[in-house]
């Protein structure tokens, strides 16, 4: 409730029922506390947000470095031999076996990190949606 919007509500009325009238006003003082207490707590709600969206960031940058981490571990790994010999035809099987295990589980992990980075910023839109926000009715 803006004040210039009562005292025009009381102007207008009291053309119509005199500058004598009496308006009662001591509900009207307890809207207004209400209304400074709504805005008070939609500023937090604002904080809040604001906190949120700089933590969204800070997951998606840490879940970004882990995927960084993961592709330098599989480039180290897929260079390996693991002390076995690849000339012999029974420890290259094994080797590549092994080498088709790892690959399979940095690609997962890093599907993982990838996915979470994806959902994080669905989650962010929302957040920013969130003070753009208006009601259908």
């Amino acid at each position: 409730m803006a004040v210039s919007d009562w005292d025009k509500a009381v102007a207008d009325a009291k053309k119509i029922l005199g500058n004598s009238a009496k308006i009662p006003t001591a509900r009207l003082q307890a809207a207004d506390k209400k209304t400074e207490d709504a805005l008070k707590s939609w500023q937090k709600f604002q904080a809040t947000r604001e906190i949120l969206k700089k933590q969204l960031l800070e997951m998606q940058d840490e879940f970004s470095k882990v995927k960084n981490a993961l592709v330098q571990a599989e480039d180290e790994i897929d260079d390996e031999d693991f002390g076995l010999d690849e000339k012999k035809p029974d420890d290259k099987k094994k080797i590549d076996q092994a080498l088709a295990i790892f690959k399979k589980y940095f690609a997962g992990t890093e599907k993982t990190m990838d996915d979470n980075n994806k959902k994080l910023d669905g989650l962010d839109k929302h957040l920013v949606n969130l003070a753009k926000y208006k009601s259908s009715s």
